[in-house]
């Protein structure tokens, strides 16, 4: 078996203050795909069969293994059985920080990423969007010589973003890493996925600008964290989790102590007061019981308990390495946007006051999760 996905991942880390560029890497697609469909469910398909799945609008509910057949399984799993906090611990801090979240900056980020023709991840838009939300971040982040801007080049063109707020070096939790996620690349299926239309306004513009969002936030309310904090956006969600699994599966190997990691893929739709649907399989009981609480003590939507019944998104990657991981999804799975995937996906159809909540979710994630300096 050949496949691109077998090279060498590495990684470029930039100051705060500095811009780096995406150079765009050719890529060979593999001759065949290990895929996992969930329920037990694993196949080995031509590289054909695969495209034609893309091509034909059938794809998106699957996960692609064949890098990663077995993952690396972080302290044998244990991780998973961590306790977190059962009532809010920082309220006030939290609350402060609230005052500082712009949902229009959100519609404003979604409209931004949906200008690119697509993110595809073998696209030249997809590395481009990269780049401009690199930016973006480092605009914000001048004059914190705490914060760093990574972009984790894959074997494919293009890359995933890594911020980190460092945590207190002095506090012994300062290794522990909370994790905030979405996926910045999108795709239109039933065509070629190189070239077509693929706003992704919702599937995941509007988790990746709310991932922003919450980032702002915080640096403009000037916080710093016991714990590290990062934020994430992951490359070739839509193919499989390959971004999210490279980047699990590295920090797997290397021993890195993510105490948490929640994902926020669509937060936009619908424009009603439909509860969260928060997942939960593929993920960690405890930590989602927790998110469970964050969404009763910070929105006024509430949520249900849903399941996507296969790896819907890249928690599911941080999961199967051993690694506690949540997600919160824009409502009940099965309810959710029906535009997604489609050149459909636009800005028009996105909710501010749902993206509000969901950025409202993610200030006390990272706050209650992190702690406080």
């Amino acid at each position: 078996m050949t496949s691109c996905f077998f090279g060498v991942v590495v990684v470029f880390v930039f100051a705060a203050t500095t811009v780096g560029v995406v150079s765009v890497i050719s890529a060979t697609e593999p001759e065949e795909h290990l895929i996992d469909f969930g329920n037990g469910t694993v196949r080995t398909l031509s590289h054909v069969e695969w495209k034609h799945i893309i091509e034909n609008g059938e794809g998106g509910r699957y996960m692609e293994i064949t890098k990663y057949p077995s993952p690396q399984m972080m302290k044998d799993g244990s991780n998973l059985l961590r306790s977190y906090p059962s009532k809010p611990a920082h309220k006030g801090e939290v609350d402060a920080i609230l005052s500082e979240l712009d949902g229009q900056d959100i519609i404003n980020r979604i409209a931004n990423l949906s200008d690119f023709n697509n993110r595809y991840y073998q696209a030249e838009s997809g590395a481009d969007a990269v780049n401009w939300l690199m930016r973006q971040y480092k605009d914000v982040a001048q004059g914190r010589s705490d914060v760093t801007v990574e972009l984790f080049v894959h074997d494919w063109v293009q890359p995933s973003i890594i911020v980190t707020i460092e945590g207190d070096v002095n506090a012994d939790e300062y290794d522990e890493i909370v994790i905030l996620g979405g996926h910045i690349d999108s795709i239109a299926l039933g065509g070629s996925p190189l070239t077509a239309r693929a706003p992704g306004a919702d599937d995941d513009g509007s988790g990746s600008a709310t991932v922003f969002e919450v980032f702002r936030s915080l640096i403009k309310a000037a916080y710093k964290p016991t714990r590290t904090v990062q934020f994430h956006a992951y490359s070739a969600e839509e193919v499989g989790l390959l971004g999210s699994q490279d980047i699990a599966n590295a920090y797997a190997n290397q021993k890195k102590d993510v105490y948490s990691m929640m994902q926020f893929d669509m937060t936009g739709y619908p424009k009603s007061d439909a509860k969260i649907g928060l997942i939960r399989d593929h993920v960690s009981a405890n930590l989602s019981d927790c998110v469970a609480m964050l969404i009763d003590e910070y929105t006024v939507i509430g949520y249900e308990n849903s399941k996507c019944g296969y790896a819907c998104s890249d928690h599911a990657s941080w999961n199967r390495n051993g690694y506690p991981s949540s997600f919160p999804f824009e409502v009940g799975f099965g309810g959710d946007n029906p535009y997604i995937h489609t050149s459909k996906d636009t800005v028009d159809r996105v909710s501010l006051e749902r993206v509000e909540q969901f950025a409202r979710l993610g200030v006390a994630y990272v706050v209650e999760l992190a702690g406080s300096v």
